[in-house]
């Protein structure tokens, strides 16, 4: 028991001699910085400072610049635009539905194609030419009809709705020519979803 007893203690032993010694050693400070300059005066410190704030640029580095605040300036104008009310329902309502026009590129590019056929088929320029107006008739309908849906919703849900002067119907009709997956913003809503 004895020998347990003295085996303890000399392991508390060495235990504060080594917390001793870990106190006892000298703190190491980072070496002092040498000087290899003269300090600057204070016309030179603030010259320098004016440089960081407003840099001389070369013609080209402030057109880069101009351009890169220009593009800022669009993007949250773009944003703010699409944030209003008016939009977002806009968007949904489009979005929601399914439409005649969202097809155009393609339909417009496969008449365009028969026209060219006409070289060795005659009759198809009578068939594309009656396709195509066919075809904007059918467009200019489904944004007729979009159209009164949209200010019928408008009226019920946004308060105080004008929609004179805000391009609405020229926004609509961009976003429902636009094949769905490249409209900018993205859809929110799937086609049937309520919103």
């Amino acid at each position: 028991m004895a020998s347990l007893r003295f085996k303890k203690t000399a392991k508390a032993a060495d235990e504060e001699v080594a917390d001793a010694a870990e106190a006892e050693a000298p703190v190491q400070r980072p070496a002092p910085r040498t000087k290899n300059a003269p300090t600057p005066s204070r016309k030179q410190a603030e010259a320098a400072r004016m440089q960081r704030l407003h840099p001389v640029l070369t013609k080209k580095e402030q057109r880069a610049r101009n351009r890169e605040i220009d593009y800022r300036r669009r993007e949250e104008a773009f944003r703010t635009a699409n944030a209003r009310p008016e939009r977002v329902l806009l968007r949904n309502n489009v979005d929601a539905h399914w439409s005649v026009c969202e097809f155009a590129w393609p339909v417009v590019l496969i008449l365009i194609a028969a026209m060219l056929a006409t070289q060795w088929l005659p009759w198809l320029s009578v068939v594309s030419s009656i396709g195509i107006w066919a075809y904007f008739l059918l467009c200019g309908m489904d944004v007729f009809f979009r159209w009164r849906s949209y200010k019928k919703e408008a009226y019920a849900r946004i308060p105080g709705f004008n929609p004179k002067g805000k391009r609405l119907v020229s926004d609509m009709m961009s976003r429902m020519i636009t094949l769905r997956r490249f409209r900018n913003p993205g859809c929110a809503v799937k086609r049937g979803e309520k919103y």
